[in-house]
């Protein structure tokens, strides 16, 4: 819509003028704008430029008028939007009014000039006095005498007031005013029109015309839509009436007058229905609209200006529609018009915008042909007259009227341009043109409007169409890429036709853009689709157009063949391909551009030739022969002789050669991926490699594979010409898709092989065994390992028949699958599988190493062997937990000293040999300890009582012996030495450990399966903290080696054994201990032991180590074994720093190991109770005194002198 002026794409405003006061313009102007009906402005800073205002004195509405020369007058539009005011209002100045005579005089000379000038235009005046205030000097008689001259009401006559206060209600009040007046002087003009239309004082259709589109035009000034749409609709009917039915007799020149006319109109008709929501309506006002002007296309020269003019039509339209659907409101229900209903398309603007580009390329055909018919009788030195200076070419004086030639007179028809200097004219302006970019463009906005409703069909169609443009626009490339894009879809809906137009096109491309291999590529496939029943078998001499026709004409048998021949040749090498251009040479296949072409199983030329093969067995021996079945497939609508026929496997000693004849193809034409001359390859002659169209040609071969493993056909590699090779991957004839294409054509036969079965189950590779190892390899442990320890693992190859030639073993770790009985003792029933695996394989280290065991990596290189010679060697594994194992061993080794390849390139067979060793590990002991304090000694500690109730810290006094007490309890099934349990000690400052003297001192302890140790230590704390690391403790052991040389294990040697010999050095870790100082410490005084019915004397020593005095309530629990004297219960106070002995009394009334009576310790300030342990009052009872005999002392002092006897 760019193309069309303001006054016509934008809905009119009224317009209002200013004079005088120019400083209160903007702010009027302003004010004005807001209005409910919005106002234009006219300013006019003084009565000097009142002339500036268009318009000329009305006549009568019966007065005659003469026929007129055009319908619509150009400027007519623009001249009321901007020059020709309704409404004229005068700015005078309090001073002007209220002043001397001389400024009155002034202002009544000043109205007298504008009355003057609007005389006889129906403009509608208003004076407006202003002054800064309301208080103001006014002159009612002045104001009465001024309103009479200017002959205006009372209420047009107002006082406009500049203060703050006042400012807005003024510009209100002259708003309202000049709203008003404004619709009443549209109204006015719009009644003065009708009149003349009633009255008919003229004979001119046209008149009828330019009259109804002032109402209309008039009607849309006061915003009064549906009038304006009445009359538009009238005139645009009535102008239907003036285009006779002898329109090609008309000239073009009157015939682009019409259609200019009936666009502006059109257009403001379809603005109004859009506008008001009425999108139906709308698309069914322009179907009516194109199927009448669409037919007036005159003369023939000039019906490039026709399709120009129905382009733009679409275009507009759809910009039109485009808008309205953006900026769309609710639309109320309206009665259903006559006429097809509307369907979703046509409400879409790309529907429209495509149409446009279609008409924008039959504008561009008829203008070559008018063009040249016009050039070839145009007159040598004609000039385009109209082309001149703009001082020489006037404007148009009427809607779709030619630009006028000013210097020949000064009337109309004198000035307007002849027919052949209208063509003449018209001809260059379309000569600059560029009509290819113009389509592209209209190509481009419908496929971002097809774009958005994800219409993909639309949006490849709408690529087809761009790439024919940019392909008559000789952009190759660009045209090129979208053939390729669209191509794809068209093969995926098999949309034969335009698939065959499209193939033209780029072989075309191909062809000017010298790319030899993309021009036969596209040749093939287009020789190899199938014939269009719409085309029938022949069209050799048919003439179809349109978008399934391409360069290479429409698709038939006759193309098809034609197509093939070229392309065939060019491969054979006896035939080029036409040179682009002139002075250039054609593409040709030669020994220095050959053409290799690749057939994947997604190509587009398996359409060409495809190839499926089908192994008769499933599972082979080595050196046992065996046969597959490949059949070959070609849709070429004549035969293909191939010279040779090259069938390749992933074993490349399996590859053969198929040949028709014995003339071999010289071996530098074959040659590998790099470029270099291929090893020969076996040849069998006498096959039949002439390809019939849609048969299947099907060869049976033998091959012997002599490697193991999967045995696979890869491609085939079929050369047609000396330098031109086809090489296609295979697919299985059980797993075969097919071509869509030729799908459902009648005359082929589906199955690849005549064999059912085959066909059915065949696939295109096989399985080659492996043959037997004759080399065994055994792995030798002993007994269950322990977590900790180096345990080896013997591992012994033996040569049973077969020499052993670059031996690799691996050895690696499985996943464990034991019996359920074989579980071993140790393992954590929660362990878990994830993260790095329980055991590492060890290496020994060698001389110089760091560590004597280091990780093994990678596999062990063996020696060359000879049959019946063994090899072993030994690993070591290292448990981090208790967890089985499966150790594999993995042996590669080759027959053969090269190790690379054979003699035909081949890869050497590898046999391999794999042994898997079950193993379990167990923990060897199970440590515990806990902390004990000192005998009959105990201690109230405040984090003790919490540690207690949370059951997660242990709290120990400051400066005091506790004992530290290890348990250790062999829970292997082994027997173990355990050389040594200490405590690492951190910091000597922080708290000191002494070990207590053991037998395991001196040679260690030995722990048979479930056997336990106990090692005491006296903890000695010596700072309060929240969390003293008393150190990890240290346990060193080592398994029981057997006694004297002995192995542990036949199968392990002695210095293999000796191994486990090693000591295994554990470090179990400490949870943190609280270090406080007791508040209150209390110690048992007790004899060891007693004699039954003799009293002795006991103490409870309560120590107050704080500086505060300490209450302390105590109570005593009867026992019946001791009858006791002392106070049962009491509160004590122990002053700071010192101490207090509770003492009794007892009695023992019963003989052997007897509880004293417990006494309970409770703090009142700490409010927290204690008593102690029930081991720790414990106390023996004698029956009877212990009576030593001197006679048997002496005596057995001989055998053990220093022991008594106690009778």
């Amino acid at each position: 819509m760019d193309q069309y002026p303001e006054e016509l794409r934008t809905p009119p405003m009224p317009l209002v003028a200013l004079v005088g006061m120019p400083e209160l313009h903007s702010a009027i102007s302003l004010s004005l704008h807001t209005e409910q009906l919005p106002l234009n402005t006219l300013a006019i800073p003084d009565i000097s430029k009142i002339s500036i205002i268009g318009g000329k004195e009305k006549k009568p509405v019966d007065a005659r008028m003469p026929p007129p020369v055009g319908i619509l007058k150009a400027d007519w539009l623009a001249k009321h939007r901007t020059r020709s005011p309704a409404v004229l209002a005068v700015l005078l100045s309090c001073e002007q009014v209220y002043g001397d005579p001389a400024q009155w005089l002034q202002v009544f000379s000043n109205i007298d000039t504008i009355k003057g000038v609007i005389r006889g235009r129906n403009i509608k005046l208003v004076v407006a006095v202003v002054q800064p205030s309301v208080l103001g000097d006014m002159n009612e008689d002045r104001l009465t005498a001024l309103r009479k001259r200017a002959e205006v009401d009372a209420k047009n006559c107002l006082t406009f007031v500049t203060h703050e206060s006042e400012l807005k209600r003024s510009l209100l009040r002259l708003g309202s005013v000049m709203g008003e007046l404004a619709s009443m002087y549209y109204r006015d003009e719009g009644r003065r029109v009708k009149l003349r239309i009633e009255k008919k004082a003229y004979s001119s259709l046209e008149l009828s015309v330019r009259y109804n589109f002032k109402v209309a035009v008039y009607a849309e000034f006061r915003r009064d839509w549906v009038t304006a749409l009445k009359f538009y609709e009238t005139a645009y009917s009535l102008l239907q009436e003036v285009i006779t039915a002898h329109m090609e007799l008309q000239p073009v020149q009157r015939i682009v007058e019409l259609k200019a006319v009936a666009e502006q109109l059109h257009f403001k008709i379809s603005t109004l229905l859009l506008h008001s929501g009425k999108e139906s309506e709308a698309v069914k006002w322009f179907r009516q609209h194109i199927a009448w002007y669409k037919r007036l296309v005159g003369p023939p020269e000039g019906a490039f200006l026709h399709w120009a003019w129905v382009c733009k039509q679409y275009q507009v339209f759809a910009e039109l529609l485009d808008n309205s659907l953006v900026t769309a409101s609710p639309v109320t229900a309206s009665t259903p018009s006559p006429g097809p209903p509307v369907t979703d398309r046509e409400l879409q603007p790309g529907y429209y915008l495509q149409i446009a580009a279609s008409y924008m390329v039959l504008r561009r055909r008829c203008f070559e042909s008018a063009l040249a018919t016009f050039e070839a009788f145009e007159e040598e030195g004609a000039v385009d007259v109209l082309a001149g200076p703009r001082e020489e070419i006037g404007p148009p004086l009427y809607v779709g009227q030619a630009p006028r030639v000013l210097k020949r007179g000064s009337t109309v028809d004198l000035q307007s341009p002849t027919e052949a200097e209208f063509m003449r004219h018209v001809m260059a302006v379309e000569k600059s043109f560029a009509h290819t970019h113009a389509t592209i463009d209209l190509l481009t906005r419908a496929h971002e409007h097809f774009k958005k409703i994800q219409a993909f069909r639309m949006i490849y169609q709408l690529g087809s169409e761009m790439g024919r443009e940019y392909f008559n626009a000789r952009e190759y490339e660009k045209a090129k890429r979208l053939f390729d894009s669209v191509s794809g879809m068209y093969r995926k809906e098999a949309w034969v036709s335009i698939l065959g137009a499209t193939l033209g096109y780029l072989r075309e491309c191909a062809r000017q853009l010298g790319l030899l291999q993309e021009y036969i590529e596209y040749a093939l496939e287009l020789a190899s689709l199938p014939i269009p029943a719409t085309f029938g078998p022949d069209v050799e001499h048919a003439v179809v157009s349109g978008p399934e026709v391409g360069p290479a004409g429409p698709l038939g048998q006759f193309q098809s063949e034609q197509v093939h021949r070229e392309v065939v040749g060019l491969l054979q090498g006896s035939t080029s391909v036409l040179p682009a251009r002139e002075g250039e040479t054609g593409m040709a296949v030669t020994e220095e551009h050959p053409v290799a072409l690749e057939i994947d199983l997604v190509s587009p030329l398996r359409i060409c030739l495809s190839a499926y093969v089908a192994f008769h067995e499933q599972v082979v021996k080595p050196g046992i022969k065996t046969s597959f079945t490949l059949s070959l497939v070609t849709h070429l609508p004549l035969s293909l002789r191939i010279l040779e026929l090259e069938i390749h496997f992933n074993q490349p000693r399996c590859n053969v050669i198929l040949r028709s004849n014995g003339d071999a193809v010289p071996d530098n034409l074959r040659s590998n991926k790099k470029g270099e001359p291929a090893e020969s390859i076996p040849c069998r002659n006498d096959y039949d490699l002439e390809l019939e169209p849609s048969k299947w040609k099907r060869f049976t071969v033998d091959i012997l594979p002599d490697h193991s493993g999967k045995l696979e056909c890869l491609a085939v590699v079929a050369r047609v010409g000396p330098f031109a090779t086809l090489r296609c991957q295979v697919e299985g004839s059980a797993t075969q898709s097919g071509i869509f294409l030729w799908m459902y054509e009648p005359g082929l036969d589906t199955s690849p092989v005549k064999d059912s079965s085959l066909g059915y189950f065949g696939q295109k590779m096989l399985q080659v065994e492996e043959a037997e190892p004759l080399v065994s390899v055994e792995l030798f442990a002993s007994g269950p390992a322990l977590v900790g320890e180096t345990f080896p693992v013997r591992i012994l190859v033996t040569s049973k028949g077969h020499p052993v030639r670059g031996g690799e073993l691996d050895v690696y770790l499985g996943a464990p699958n034991p019996a359920p009985a074989a579980t071993p003792r140790s393992t954590s029933p929660g362990s878990s599988s994830t993260g790095p695996g329980p055991a590492e394989i060890l290496r020994a280290g060698e001389e110089g190493d760091s560590k004597p065991y280091l990780e093994f990596t990678g596999p062990l290189q063996l020696p060359s062997l000879e049959p019946d010679e063994e090899w072993a060697t030994t690993v070591y594994m290292r448990w981090s937990e208790a967890k089985p194992v499966n150790l594999m061993a993995f042996l590669g080794y080759q027959l053969k000293e090269n190790l690379i390849s054979d003699e035909a390139g081949s890869p050497c067979p590898r046999l391999r040999v794999q042994k898997s060793l079950f193993l379990l590990c167990e923990e060897a002991l199970d440590v515990s300890y806990q902390y004990v304090a000192p005998f009959r000694k105990d201690f109230l500690l405040e984090g003790g009582l919490a540690a207690e109730q949370s059951k997660t810290t242990v709290a120990l006094p400051l400066d005091e012996a506790s004992i530290f007490v290890v348990t250790l309890k062999n829970s292997s099934s082994l027997t173990v030495y355990v050389d040594s349990i200490n405590v690492v000690e951190r910091d000597a400052a922080v708290c000191s450990i002494r070990k207590s003297a053991n037998r395991g001192d001196k040679g260690g302890v030995r722990l048979s399966p479930d056997q336990v140790f106990t090692q005491l230590f006296h903890v000695r704390p010596l700072v309060v903290s929240s969390g003293v690391n008393i150190g990890p403790i240290e346990i060193c052991w080592r398994r029981e080696l057997p006694v004297g040389n002995a192995s542990a294990s036949p199968d392990i040697p002695v210095e293999i054994s000796q191994g486990f010999a090693d000591p295994v050095t554990r470090l179990f870790s400490l949870d943190p201990v609280l270090v406080e100082s007791p508040p209150l410490i209390v110690t048992f005084d007790c004899p060891p032991s007693a004699l039954l019915g003799v009293p002795f004397m006991c103490s409870m020593n309560m120590q107050n180590t704080t500086s505060s005095l300490q209450e302390v309530s105590f109570s005593v629990f009867d026992t019946q074994s001791f009858i006791f004297s002392g106070a049962h219960s009491d509160t004590l106070s122990i002053l700071p720093k010192s101490s207090f002995a509770l003492s009794y009394k007892l009695v023992p009334i019963a003989a052997g190991m007897q509880q004293l009576p417990q006494v309970r310790f409770t703090s009142t300030r700490y409010d927290a109770g204690f008593q102690p342990s029930s081991l720790s009052t414990q106390l023996f009872i004698y029956p009877s005194a212990h009576v030593v005999d001197p006679q048997k002392t002496e005596q057995s002092a001989l055998g053990n002198p220093g022991i008594p006897s106690v009778s």
